[in-house]
């Protein structure tokens, strides 16, 4: 995390905005010239259209070709840890220690796909808050609309930051000089400054979408958000509350069809991710669909144990499930995106937020404060949709197990719900020794050793 100051606010957006004019995805929100050689960061945010460049750059940042935890990163090595896939070429040691859930603490992928690319996306969102708030040139619209982005970007790195590691350094500010030498601070502290950014994002964003597709977040991205949070935190009443606002809204509805699910013209979702390179759907698909070749696996393959919980009359293990033999062994791998090939239409778009697990939340929500009927009504229009019966769930702990089971069968291999969910209901440990041995520390994963070293207050996680 040691920045130079001119590099940070000069150089970065400069970059940025330079990104900004090159790829082909960006120019879909924004075109415009910017006077790259002479940019800093007072004038960037006293122009509506560099304004609008400086943070929507962010987004072209977190959908990399690469793994990276924004653009696949946390649904394949979440998944890993979470025994829904495994890696299938034995070279990858790297990938290994995911599904083993024993982490070295100089995993490379741990600290250039995750530690620092989250930090990375926060620091920017520190630039655009910092500047935007301060900024007296914008109309109000459009700086409480770019505000409330960035604000929401920040809250949602640091869900997954704090998800992944636990405690984490609370940034907040562009300050290098303090942000070098930052020690962890606890989750709960964090927590706040993700429900604090979140309940300000709701307020600052309209409903409507700012430009074509949902590929900035709106009011709603903001409320849904909200609601999983709420629901981590054990907070039920907010939770339902939450997730009720936007069901009740009426934007969204789940699709009928399951292959519709994550299309850029999908019904249900509410925020999603494009990269920014011409022809390329998605990463997860790149690393997730095999190619047609007869030799060639899937790089992550589902797990048996993943794949004998659905039921065979099961649309998801029917749509978004396929198999591959190669030299005689079979390979079940996930198909939810399907676009595997570059150079074809981009018609897919990263689902980060979807109306399923919205209900899911609510139901969850419900069952907790004891409303039986109405989170079974919940949990219901997601299986119906699947094509399944109503849950025959007649009691609390019975439907509170239909929801967790619902959530693994319905999210399986996106953004780490399944790693999140076994750890936040306190059944990983027993869940996951059916197939291998995790150890308790295993559920934090280590702060990457180069951090350590560069910050002499940041701590190991305790087994490390």
């Amino acid at each position: 995390m040691h920045i130079q100051k001119y590099y940070s606010h000069i150089l970065f957006l400069s970059l940025l905005c330079l990104v900004l004019l090159l790829g082909s995805s960006c120019k879909k929100f924004l075109a415009v010239d910017l006077p790259v050689n002479t940019i800093t960061a007072k004038a960037v945010f006293e122009n509506e259209q560099t304004a609008t460049a400086a943070v929507t750059g962010i987004y072209s940042q977190m959908m990399p070709t690469s793994l990276f935890y924004s653009s696949g990163g946390t649904s394949i090595y979440a998944g890993l840890l979470a025994d829904e896939f495994y890696v299938t070429n034995p070279n990858n040691a790297d990938d290994i220690q995911f599904f083993e859930n024993n982490l070295a603490v100089n995993n490379g992928i741990l600290r250039t796909n995750f530690w620092y690319w989250m930090y990375k996306m926060n620091y920017q969102a520190n630039v655009c808050i910092e500047n935007l708030t301060a900024s007296q040139e914008l109309s109000p619209e459009l700086r409480d609309r770019l505000l409330g982005e960035a604000k929401f970007i920040r809250a949602f790195n640091y869900f997954y930051l704090v998800n992944l590691f636990g405690d984490v350094p609370l940034v907040t500010s562009t300050d290098y000089t303090l942000n070098a030498v930052l020690p962890r601070s606890p989750v709960s502290v964090v927590y706040q400054q993700v429900i604090s950014d979140l309940v300000d994002a709701k307020s600052l964003l309209p409903a409507s979408y700012p430009s074509e597709g949902k590929l900035r977040p709106n009011k709603w991205s903001a409320v849904a958000l909200l609601a999983r949070v709420y629901l981590y935190q054990q907070d039920w009443v907010k939770a339902e509350n939450e997730a009720t606002e936007i069901l009740s809204a009426g934007t969204y509805n789940l699709e009928a069809d399951l292959n519709n699910v994550f299309l850029l013209t999908s019904k249900e979702s509410i925020w999603q991710l494009m990269p920014v390179e011409t022809g390329f759907n998605t990463t997860v698909a790149r690393n997730l669909v095999p190619t047609g070749a007869a030799s060639s696996k899937p790089a992550f393959a589902i797990t048996p144990w993943l794949n004998t919980v659905f039921s065979m009359d099961d649309k998801r293990k029917q749509e978004w499930i396929r198999s591959k033999t190669v030299d005689g062994e079979i390979f079940n791998y996930v198909y939810k995106y399907k676009i595997r090939n570059l150079n074809l239409p981009v018609t897919e778009g990263y689902t980060v937020l979807r109306l399923a697990e919205v209900l899911l939340i609510r139901a969850e929500a419900r069952a907790h404060q004891n409303k039986d009927a109405q989170a079974k009504s919940d949990l219901n229009m997601v299986r119906s949709r699947a094509g399944l019966a109503e849950t025959d769930a007649d009691n609390r702990e019975e439907i509170l197990l239909a929801i967790e089971d619902e959530r693994q069968k319905e999210l399986f291999a996106e953004w780490g719900h399944r790693w999140f969910d076994l750890k936040r209901t306190n059944r990983a440990l027993t869940t996951l020794s059916l197939n291998k041995n995790v150890q308790p520390f295993a559920l934090l994963l280590p702060i990457p050793q180069a951090e350590i070293l560069r910050n002499p207050a940041l701590i190991q996680n305790a087994g490390y």
